[in-house]
């Protein structure tokens, strides 16, 4: 029996819309806090380097954050595409029920896709400003308080 067409999962489309602009917001905000943490670096010295090493973990934390949330949004591409094949696949087999049931499991995979995204931004945020308020000073001075040579 020849089905009616499959339309986009509007739930699913809301949801992807909303990630994406947090996926922005929070790129924006790695690029400035990243800016920020290069300014913080002293010029190059021997010794008393410890609040260096801080500096490079923390920039290695926001390099991890973005490559995973750079991840998050092909994810989202990749959901659409595979969805769309499935949903031609249905189209033109109209009467094979399996193609339809792709589609739903595709929705719900992405929908619980999404869901993770949503905690592994706070996440990010949570564990970013964790990191650096413990370090602040390591951050802020990383060879410490600058001592004066008496004479």
């Amino acid at each position: 029996p020849p089905c009616g067409p499959v339309s986009c999962n509007e739930k699913i489309t809301t949801l992807q819309r909303k990630i994406k602009t947090e996926i922005q917001q929070l790129k924006e905000n790695l690029t400035m806090v990243t800016l920020w943490l290069q300014l913080q670096i002293p010029q190059i010295e021997d010794g008393n380097n410890f609040g260096v090493a801080v500096q490079e973990k923390v920039f290695e934390l926001m390099t991890g954050v973005r490559t995973k949330i750079d991840a998050s949004q092909t994810q989202i591409s990749k959901y659409l595409s595979d969805r769309g094949d499935a949903v031609a696949k249905a189209s033109k087999s109209p009467h094979v029920g399996d193609y339809r049931a792709l589609v739903h499991q595709l929705d719900e995979s992405q929908y619980s896709e999404l869901r993770i995204t949503a905690l592994e931004i706070r996440n990010f945020y949570a564990t970013l400003c964790d990191v650096i308020i413990k370090n602040y000073s390591k951050i802020k001075r990383p060879r410490g308080e600058s001592k004066r040579l008496i004479y």
